[in-house]
């Protein structure tokens, strides 16, 4: 049995850059996901807590991610959430 390659959590490189360089296509349609106003998180069933938490914001990356098609996909993927994570919190944070 073959070991697994030693991977660190760390953002390549070359992702990092195309992440940065690429985020000018998400505009003012990925905001229009994130505009519906939280209940109280802790009260929410399972799939209304991720629904309004993780989904926008993942949805938006896996779109990018699929316009971009990098060579490291999960690095691009977590690069862009990290980056982008406090996207859908600002946008409800103007509408309040």
């Amino acid at each position: 049995m073959e070991a697994a390659p030693n991977t660190q959590n760390s953002v390549t490189p070359s992702a990092e850059q195309q992440l940065t360089t690429n985020n000018a296509g998400i505009g003012a349609n990925s905001n229009q996901q994130c505009k519906k106003p939280r209940a109280d998180l802790n009260s929410l069933p399972t799939r209304q807590y991720l629904d309004q938490t993780v989904a926008p914001i993942l949805l938006m990356g896996l779109q990018t991610l699929a316009r971009e098609r990098p060579s490291d996909p999960i690095s691009f993927l977590a690069s862009y959430l990290l980056k982008n994570k406090n996207r859908c919190d600002d946008a409800i944070a103007e509408n309040a």
